[in-house]
């Protein structure tokens, strides 16, 4: 059997709901304090995503650029020593 509501009164209003909202805090990477391009930035993310040293065309898929894109801008940030370059063509972050 339904309860009759008071004149006036709704639902929400008889019973005040306490609810606390909590903020949640995203976390900064280092990624996103560097002075660098967006393409760039996508690039870290993507390696760091991967979470191991990668080639090109791996992070190419995960960052959705192109390899041509990717490679050129994994030469100036192994320049700049965002990341680094090793012997069989691998890339990992050095931040």
């Amino acid at each position: 059997m339904a309860r009759k509501r008071r004149c006036g009164a709704t639902k929400s209003s008889s019973k005040k709901a306490k609810t606390k909202t909590k903020k949640v805090r995203t976390k900064k990477s280092k990624i996103d304090s560097l002075e660098i391009d967006d393409d760039a930035k996508a690039i870290l993310k993507a390696l760091e995503k991967l979470g191991k040293p990668s080639r090109c065309g791996e992070i190419a898929k995960e960052s959705g650029m192109s390899v041509q894109k990717v490679a050129g801008k994994m030469r100036s940030l192994a320049r700049k020593g965002y990341v680094k370059r090793s012997k069989e063509g691998l890339y990992s972050l050095s931040l």
